[in-house]
């Protein structure tokens, strides 16, 4: 902080000399002359801009020279660019023509420079205004789910993950978000938070996002793609915003449902003189979160004989064999998807010796009773999320604008990773201080995070143990099965006498005593360790750029930046070991990079022909891994209304801190790190672990081949890959019909994927020991492997304008993940019946069957819309159904591996507009039929959600 505080007093040094000002003036009127108020009036090439009154007036001070052009838009209609001269800036008459598809919009993202979204290089998103009024989901974030390609996965209520083609993840670290070009990520856990730490939804101006490889402007992790928050400029947005909004969730759910929700946003920004502006925001949410009550048995290929298989063809897997019985009553291995200690790979079963003195019972795998999420939240589902900003601007001169920034967020929440775990009072500010011109701007920020949090599957296998050891309670389970000849329900209730209840006191004892403890720390009065962790780790992020295009008259355009990045990791040994002196370890990254392009035309009108060729090339070195170049060519060609993109792309993922460094417990399941201080301190180079996919089968039977240690080679650790190329097309066909289509190929190499490997509490005890579920852990060790991954697909975006303000639109989009096996030699693998295993789809069973690849996408999703924004001249709605194909998943410790089922949803809003108060009324619903579906195995089931608010926009202005 005084780093960026000295920073920016240098700033704010640099001028002290006023130039001459320019008062515009004008009125903006539609087609019938009749005055738009709340119309945005903004000074192309930069943040100097108003809105209209409710006469359609508006007046704006300027430095600028004259003569310049101003940008003109509003929702619904068509924007106008105006040149201003000396002759007429103080009496500026514009007409607006109503528009219901606006194809003009200017893009930031694709190049670092402002363009037009038509003819970006590479394929790009944007969401403004328009759209985020329009839909009918509750907020601008979750407005990206109707956008082509995007899956957006509900962890919890106020916490949503962005993926976009193919290896889905709940914590997506292959996929970065900025806010106001800040990275949105956690400095330690390595995943973006989304809107939980993000902007207030008043101050979000827009969001842009790029699919796709985006290392060669942008950096390491932007392997899938990029996505840039922008808030609004106090100079251009002015006055006081407020929003309240009511709502529903959890209906139609017994003993639980309907609850409701609050969700409150005040924006204040004012400009004083010419030269500063400040703004204020801050927002609350607090409501019920969607519960993960999913207590089917649990679908996994931990289990023995999961996988059908041909007895003909060497055991090659040919489908999923098991069949859930989701009744524990009557189910000897029940194992609930969110009920935890009754994990089977997470030492919460008991498997009976084969020499048991009941034949019944002999090699009977028998699971534990567990506890459901709720029941160990304590909570009753409660969420809530603050959102906080501060932000003070500067101009410097006629092109420059100083700005400081703070922002923060605070709620709790719950993230699935290996497990599910529980952060209470999440905390994280951001303090950024950056100076902007016209061709250049220098940014400084730093993260601070509070993150505490605990596993939820672990205190629960922890309290059963504490109350009751699994040898003792399987012992009293077969004595009562064996001698009184009862029920496995009688069984268990024999066994499960005198166990913890839920919400008694002592549950509450027990339950708290552990997860407010630290994960190496002991418990003298239990017996144990906690299950808290702790990530208050830091990041310091200097960047700049410049633009020579100035410089070189036009003759080229050329844009140069570097970055530099250091981490300062604070786990206190919770989360990433310590050195040997007992130090944290911090990271350092750097990056440079340089980009070329040129515009040639050819002819004169409307269908003149232009060829746009860009290169660009980045260099990046993370301290603990080989640095390298992440070169991008593209080409845009444009003839008349026609657009046509073609790119060839690479990019690069470092991985995450926990990918680097995470270490488990002392005999707890957990994530292993790839770097040597990460897998030597698990013990794994002198008590090595076996691959699952291979314990599994011996397992079930003696006969099969016993397995052997999983060993790699830390050292060789080193970052994920991506090559891909990329075609596109757009055109806007009079003013009517609009076209977006794409079809990519990726190919990744070095792909770095955590096997779950299960290693021996004892070390040097024989392989026979993995028979005994409490003899080993579950450990998902991260490490390069030799596999070639190949991502291919195609979407589509229509919109028409219907007339009389009405669009229909719709987007489509495919992708599928193939895969070529090979062992550490780089040697293709063959499957089970000796076929080699050479671009197959990664959801095939006789793939899974030898390993996890975690691709987790659909195949297909599309969604449909109708919109009116002025249904009359103050009424709009929207109608949009949403369908997303059966997406085969592999996840987690005590998650699964699983075919979720195809789901669809339909959303709706009507909104009211009251001019006379600068307010908009707006009742809203997504899943308004309340049809419950899962986005990812072990996630809250997502119902329907049900909202009315009222927004008052720029009062006081």
């Amino acid at each position: 902080m005084k780093h960026i505080s000295f920073s920016f007093i240098l700033i704010l040094a640099l001028s002290v000399t006023s130039w001459a000002q320019t008062v515009l003036s004008g009125q903006v009127t539609d087609a019938n002359d009749q005055p738009l108020a709340g119309v945005t009036v903004l000074i192309r090439g930069t943040n100097t801009g108003t809105v209209t009154q409710a006469d359609g007036r508006f007046s704006l001070s300027t430095e600028k020279e004259l003569p310049f052009t101003l940008s003109v838009s509003f929702i619904g209609y068509r924007r106008e660019e105006v040149v201003v001269r000396g002759n007429n800036f103080r009496a500026i008459d514009v007409k607006l023509a109503e528009e219901a598809i606006t194809a003009d919009e200017v893009v930031v993202s694709a190049s670092r420079v402002p363009e037009d979204i038509r003819k970006a290089p590479v394929t790009v998103e944007k969401l403004g205004a328009r759209q985020f009024a329009n839909s009918p989901a509750a907020n601008p974030f979750d407005a990206l789910q109707n956008v082509k390609g995007v899956d957006l996965l509900t962890q919890s209520l106020t916490f949503k993950s962005v993926n976009v083609r193919g290896f889905g993840a709940n914590n997506n670290n292959r996929f970065v978000q900025l806010t106001d070009g800040m990275d949105n990520r956690s400095p330690g856990l390595g995943f973006g938070f989304g809107s939980v730490a993000g902007i207030s939804d008043l101050d979000i101006e827009s969001i842009e996002l790029i699919p796709g490889a985006s290392s060669a402007l942008y950096g390491p992790d932007a392997l899938q793609g990029l996505m840039l928050t922008s808030s609004k400029n106090p100079f251009t947005y002015q006055g006081l915003s407020a929003q309240m909004k009511v709502g529903l969730n959890n209906v139609g759910k017994s003993n639980f449902g309907p609850k409701g929700y609050i969700d409150m946003a005040v924006r204040y920004a004012k400009q004083i003189g010419t030269r500063f502006a400040y703004k204020v925001n801050f927002q609350r949410v607090s409501g019920t979160d969607f519960i993960a009550d999913d207590y089917d048995d649990r679908s996994t290929g931990a289990r023995t004989g999961f996988f059908s298989t041909d007895a003909g063809q060497g055991g090659v897997a040919t489908g999923i064999a098991y069949v859930p019985n989701n009744n524990p009553n009557t189910n000897f291995e029940y194992d609930g998807v969110n009920i935890y200690g009754d994990d089977i790979n997470n030492a919460g079963a008991f498997r009976f010796p084969a020499n048991y003195g009941n034949a019944a019972l002999q090699g009977k795998l028998v699971t534990r009773t567990g506890y459901t999420e709720l029941d160990l939240l304590g909570n009753y589902g409660r969420v809530y999320n603050n959102r906080a900003n501060v932000s003070l601007h500067y101009k410097v001169g006629r092109n420059m604008e100083a700005s400081v920034g703070w922002y923060y967020g605070n709620g709790n929440f719950i993230r699935t990773a290996g497990f599910r775990e529980y952060f209470p009072d999440y905390r994280r500010h951001q303090f950024k201080a950056e100076l902007r011109g016209d061709n250049f701007f220098l940014r400084a920020y730093t993260t601070q995070q509070r993150a505490e949090g605990w596993n939820i599957g672990q205190t629960a296998r922890i309290m059963n143990t504490i109350w009751k050891p699994t040898s003792q309670w399987a012992d009293e389970f077969g004595q009562a099965y064996v001698e009184n000849k009862v029920s496995i329900q009688e069984a268990r209730a024999v066994a499960d006498r005198g166990r913890y209840l839920p919400g008694s006191p002592d549950f509450r004892f027990v339950r708290d005593g552990i997860t407010s403890v630290y994960n190496n720390e002991r418990i003298a009065l239990l017996n144990t360790t906690g299950t808290r962790f702790r990530d208050n780790s830091q990041l310091f992020h200097y960047e700049g750029m410049y633009n020579f295009s100035q410089l070189l008259h036009g003759v080229i355009d050329v844009i140069a930046g570097s970055s530099l990045r250091r981490f300062l990791l604070e786990s206190g040994g919770t989360a990433f070991p310590r050195r040997a002196d007992g130090s944290e370890y911090t990271i350092n990254e750097f990056g440079a990079y340089v980009q070329a392009s040129k515009e040639v035309g050819f002819g004169t009108g409307p269908d003149r022909l232009t060829i746009k060729p860009t290169v660009a090339v980045r260099y990046d070195k993370n301290q603990y891994l080989q640095g390298g170049f992440t070169p991008r060519a593209s080409a845009v060609v444009s003839a008349g209304v026609h657009n046509v993109r073609a790119s060839w792309q690479s990019a690069f993922r470092n991985p995450a801190p926990g990918q680097l460094f995470a270490i488990p417990p002392t005999g707890q399941a957990g994530e292993v790190g790839g770097l040597p201080q990460a897998y030597n301190g698990a013990g794994l180079n002198t008590n090595p672990g076996y691959l699952q996919v291979e314990v599994t089968p011996y397992q079930s039977s003696t006969g099969a081949a016993v397995p052997q240690p999983f060993i790699i080679d830390p050292t060789q650790f080193t970052t994920e890959k991506i090559k891909t190329w990329e075609v596109g097309y757009k055109t806007l066909i009079s003013n009517r019909f609009y076209v977006d289509a794409f079809y990519f190929s990726s190919r990744y190499t070095d792909f770095i994927a955590a096997q779950n490997v299960f290693q021996l509490l004892t070390p040097g005890a024989d392989v026979s020991a993995l028979l005994t579920p409490t003899s080993y852990r579950t450990l998902q060790v991260n490490f390069n492997n030799k596999n070639e991954i190949f991502v291919r697909g195609a979407g589509i975006g229509l919109e028409y304008g219907l007339g009389r303000g009405y669009t229909l639109s719709g987007n489509y989009a495919y992708q599928t993940g193939l895969i070529t096996l090979r062992d550490a030699r780089g040697a293709i693998r063959n499957d089970r019946a000796g076929v080699p295993v050479v671009k197959r789809k990664m959801s095939n069973p006789e793939v899974s069957q030898l390993g996890r690849n975690f691709f987790i996408s659909p195949e297909n999703r599309y969604n449909i819309s109708l919109a009116n924004p002025r249904l009359t001249d103050r009424l709009g709605a929207t109608l949009t159904y949403r369908w997303t194909d059966r997406t085969w998943v592999e996840q987690g410790t005590t998650a699964g591996d699983v075919w979720l089922p195809s789901w669809s949803s339909v959303d709706a809003q009507v909104s009211y507009r009251v001019p006379a108060f600068k307010s908009v009324v707006k009742l809203g619903g997504t899943n308004i039929f309340n049809q419950y579906y899962a986005q990812g195995y072990g996630l809250a089931r997502i119902g329907g959600l049900y909202y009315l608010s009222i927004t008052f926009d720029e009062l006081m202005r």
